[in-house]
């Protein structure tokens, strides 16, 4: 932009004011970094500082005398010669009382966001003026003072909250992979005034479905067939969805279509064969044909609900039902599928003996420190040696250790055997290590709990700062009466580590993280399966990462599987990875064996055939956590 030279430059000369060379004042306000004008009552510049010129591009010898609307509004709102020429400040006007915010437009026809304020000076103030100003009879003696601050970045950083906070609201209650209602948006439905009376006058039924032989389609053709196929399925139930209907996906490869204002149950039953029609059309991916089967269990309300969660309870029994008897039908709930009530009691049973007899152990799966490419820890499992069904996973048990308020005991037995493997560690010769164990609601919200765990680090001589509790976000959310600040508050008080456990699932992740002190999260693995085929997830996983280091909060990748995941990780600065591409869990015995045979790592570290995920230690039997 040119500038004046400072000897032809026009001076700071208010009208019935003595002139002066430089006064000060002239001096302060050419060396503002805000934008200062001077204008008569008219509108018209009568002096601008250094500042406004580099603002909106102009000089002071070019737009003296003018009106800044003429040139510094977008084109569409300028106002016509006709308006300009009435244009008047009114002096008892609210303009003088408050901030204005306009968007204005540069000499060069870039725009920015312009925060002014108003001032009005009267002459008489000016020592020398004889209070006549320059005889413009609508001046009446007085000026106004325009003070503009670009504030174009603030504006950019709010909207960019805002939508922030939209997403992180809409993702609070939505499902990342389909745009389906979660588990929260599902309580709040099944919760509703106009939901609670569709189910006194039994006019509303649920259609529970899940995919049949969805873990063969991961297998044979990876997880972005798999997200093809559960996205797929979520377009064919919302295909058939009323308005006052609900659709909802429900975990992995579940989905619950709430019917409203259904009346019969043939009319619930048209409804499911419609939608089991609907999705077994071919779905057409990446020049492949899949076949998309699924199940539906249904169920009515009638003169003995009592409540929409009962009403999903019976459609999911009918489920099992569907996928026993053959998978790709419709079945609907009776009295008999009751009996499945009693085989879940029959497993209630086995796990409080279980519980008494302590059949459990813990596995452990390794985490690799990728700056230097050492084992820094490992994650306690908890696996259930059943007399009669051998080593169960905890997806076969915990859900029946919660209904029967078990979920606290498997979870401290838990807890002390995790210690235990870590002391065997210790005396292994491993005292770097660290562990990781997971903590359930009831356990963290046992104000006891804080003092076990201390009394259990002391009794075998570990420091607490190498013990990292894992919550997971559900238990936040679904704590009920939970105070999850004081529980992490206590946790942290007596030394210990606390992390957010799969992080990335759907929920507000964000917000817990800014709810209370943590000292890291673990990025779920369904985040990390998606990192080399999804560019927004690899941009919102590096940015994860990154604010992260910012809040000097540690973070573990769990789930890594593949060298392509390690890159990425590794170009993103990710400080930790667990998955089976580095080791899968693996009982305390052979832990130690592998650490043994596998220690030092090579570095940097690559997943090969020969690595060791192939090594004979992983036991490639048991699956992922």
């Amino acid at each position: 932009m040119p500038q004046d030279d400072d000897k032809t430059r026009p001076r700071l000369q208010l009208p019935g004011c003595e002139p002066t060379d430089r006064p000060l004042s002239e001096l302060v306000l050419e060396h503002l970094r805000d934008g200062v004008a001077v204008v008569d009552m008219r509108g018209r510049v009568v002096w601008m500082n250094r500042a406004l010129e580099r603002m909106i591009g102009y000089t002071s010898a070019e737009i003296c005398g003018r009106h800044p609307s003429e040139f510094i509004l977008p084109p569409d709102q300028r106002p016509s010669p006709e308006d300009l020429a009435k244009f008047r400040y009114r002096p008892d006007g609210g303009l003088f009382d408050r901030f204005r915010v306009s968007e204005h437009m540069r000499a060069d026809g870039s725009r920015f966001w312009n925060q002014q304020s108003h001032a009005l000076i009267t002459l008489d103030d000016c020592d020398g003026s004889d209070g006549e100003g320059d005889g413009d009879s609508d001046s009446d003696g007085q000026l106004v003072i325009i003070g503009c601050r670009d504030i174009t970045d603030q504006v950019d950083t709010e909207s960019a909250l805002h939508r922030a906070k939209d997403e992180l609201e809409y993702a609070a209650f939505h499902d990342d992979l389909t745009g389906l209602a979660n588990r929260k948006r599902l309580t709040a439905y099944m919760r509703s005034d106009p939901v609670l009376q569709y189910i006194r006058d039994g006019q509303i039924g649920v259609l529970q479905i899940d995919l049949d032989k969805f873990k063969e389609i991961n297998d044979t053709l990876g997880h972005a067939a798999g997200d093809a196929t559960l996205r797929h399925v979520a377009a064919g139930l919302s295909r058939n969805a009323g308005p006052d209907d609900l659709v909802c996906r429900t975990g992995g490869d579940e989905f619950l279509l709430i019917c409203a204002r259904v009346a019969t149950q043939d009319a619930l039953m048209t409804r499911a064969e419609l939608v089991l029609r609907d999705i077994a059309v071919p779905l057409d991916w990446d020049e492949q044909t899949i076949h998309v089967g699924i199940s539906i269990g249904a169920s009515m309300a009638g003169s003995d609900t009592v409540s929409g969660e009962a009403l999903i309870q019976q459609a999911d029994q009918a489920l099992y039902s569907a996928k026993n008897g053959g998978r790709g039908q419709v079945v609907f709930y009776t009295d008999f599928l009751g009996r499945r009530y009693r085989a879940q009691q029959k497993l209630a049973r086995e796990l409080r003996e279980a519980v008494e007899e302590n059949q459990f152990e813990v596995y452990l799966q390794p985490q690799l420190r990728l700056e230097s490419d050492t084992i820094s820890g490992c994650e306690a499992l908890i696996r259930w040696n059943h007399p009669e069904r051998g080593t169960l996973l905890p997806g076969v048990f915990l859900e029946e250790a919660r209904r029967s308020q078990l979920l606290a005991d498997v979870d401290y037995i838990s807890m002390n055997l995790a210690l235990d493997a870590l002391q065997a560690l210790d005396q292994a010769g491993h005292h770097h290590l660290t562990m990781s164990i997971n903590v359930s609601s009831p356990v963290l919200a046992d104000e006891n709990y804080p003092g076990l765990l201390d009394w259990a680090l002391q009794s075998r001589n570990l420091a607490p700062g190498r013990v990292c509790v894992e919550i997971l976000e559900t238990t936040i959310l679904d704590g009920g009466e939970l105070d999850v600040v004081t529980a992490v508050d206590r946790l942290r008080r007596l030394g210990v580590h606390v992390a957010l456990d799969d992080f990335g699932t759907g929920y507000a992740g964000l917000a817990h993280m800014s709810a209370f002190e943590i000292d890291g999260i673990k990025l779920d693995f369904s985040m990390i399966r998606r990192l080399e085929s999804d560019p927004r997830n690899r941009v919102i996983t590096r940015s994860l990462i990154r604010l992260c280091g910012l809040l000097g909060m540690d973070v573990v990748a769990e789930g890594v599987e593949t060298q392509g995941q390690l890159d990425i990780l590794r170009r993103a600065d990710c400080p930790c990875i667990q998955g089976f591409g580095l080791a899968r869990p693996m009982p305390v015995a052979d832990m130690l064996s592998w650490l043994d045979e596998m220690l030092p790592l090579p570095s940097p570290l690559f997943f090969t055939d020969q690595g060791p995920r192939a090594h004979p230690i992983a036991l490639p039997d048991i699956s992922n956590g």
